[in-house]
């Protein structure tokens, strides 16, 4: 192909994500077994290394496993979760965004929203 001169302006940048692209291609065609390989490349994975804030190991070696935790740093998103969902749970039956941005607002600890959001969802669906 012919690269118009705007292209050849951001080699550089396409060089940078071109390699966390091409495991998410890998990790894509393992999923849906048209070949590829298991890389544990999840959409975090994929845009951390294209920005360059996560550690892309080399393309046949799989991301390492991400660990569940210790109860202890799942303890409080938990509880706020199931607080949660006992105080407005009849306004809020079900779990959608307009419940998470005002959860969100709440949500007043070290660890940062998108870290923890999961584990509050759980404990706002647990059954009581």
């Amino acid at each position: 192909m012919q690269q118009p001169d705007w292209m050849k302006r951001h080699e550089g940048s396409w060089e940078r994500v071109k390699e966390a692209l091409h495991r998410d291609w890998d990790q894509t065609r393992h999923d849906l077994h048209a070949g590829g390989h298991e890389l544990n490349q999840k959409l975090a994975d994929t845009v951390g290394q294209a920005a360059g804030k996560k550690s892309m190991p080399p393309i046949d070696v799989p991301n390492p496993p991400k660990i569940i935790g210790r109860w202890e740093d799942a303890e409080i998103p938990i509880g706020f979760g199931y607080a949660a969902r006992r105080q407005f749970g009849d306004e809020f039956p079900r779990w959608n965004d307009a419940l998470e941005s005002m959860l969100q607002r709440f949500w007043a600890a070290p660890t940062p929203w998108h870290d923890v959001r999961h584990l509050v969802r759980h404990g706002y669906e647990i059954k009581q």
